[in-house]
C-alpha cells in the first residue's frame, strides 16, 4: 500500500492553480465542459487538499463545512492514470480526520455514479434518486457517512 502525504493548499496559489487544472482535465473535459465555467469562490472558505509527486499533482478534493456538524466532499479527483492506487482514499481518510478534529458528525457528497463503488468500500451508503448535476451532467447519487 501506497503511502501518500495530503497537503493543504492555499485558495489561489499556484498549488492550487494544479487543482483547478488536474479537475477540469478529469471531471469537465471529459464532459466537453469547462471548470472555468464553474464559481470556484466558496473554496476560499473550504479546505482544499492535494497529493503531489515531486512538483506534479496527482490526486485532489474539497473539503466543506456545511455547518457545526456536517461536512461535504466536492470535487474529490484523482489523475486517471492513477486511479485505483490509493490516492483518493488517502485524501478521503484524511478529510475524515480533519472533520471529527473539528466535531463534524457527518460526511456528504454528490457522487458520480461511476464512483459509488469506491465509496460504499469507505462506508458511505447512497439515498435519494439518481440524478444529473447541472455542472457535471451525468448520473450522480448523494452520499453520506456518519463518522
Amino acid at each position: 500500500m501506497n503511502l501518500y502525504v495530503v497537503e493543504e493548499v492555499e485558495f489561489d496559489s499556484q498549488r492550487y492553480e494544479q487543482t483547478v487544472l488536474l479537475r477540469d482535465r478529469v471531471m469537465r473535459k471529459p464532459l466537453g465542459l469547462s471548470i472555468k465555467n464553474d464559481d470556484l469562490s466558496f473554496e476560499k472558505q473550504a479546505t482544499v487538499l492535494a497529493v503531489f509527486d515531486s512538483d506534479t499533482i496527482i490526486g485532489t478534493g474539497v473539503l466543506v463545512y456545511k455547518d457545526e456538524t456536517t461536512a461535504k466532499v466536492c470535487f474529490l479527483c484523482v489523475d486517471s492514470s492513477l486511479q485505483k492506487g490509493g490516492v483518493g482514499r488517502a485524501i478521503l481518510e484524511d478529510m475524515e480526520k480533519r472533520s471529527l478534529q473539528q466535531g463534524i458528525k457527518k460526511i456528504c457528497m454528490e457522487s458520480r455514479v461511476s464512483a459509488k463503488d469506491f465509496y460504499k468500500k469507505l462506508g458511505y451508503h447512497e439515498y435519494g434518486e439518481v440524478y444529473l448535476m447541472k455542472e457535471a451532467p451525468v448520473d450522480h447519487i448523494r452520499m453520506e457517512k456518519t463518522l
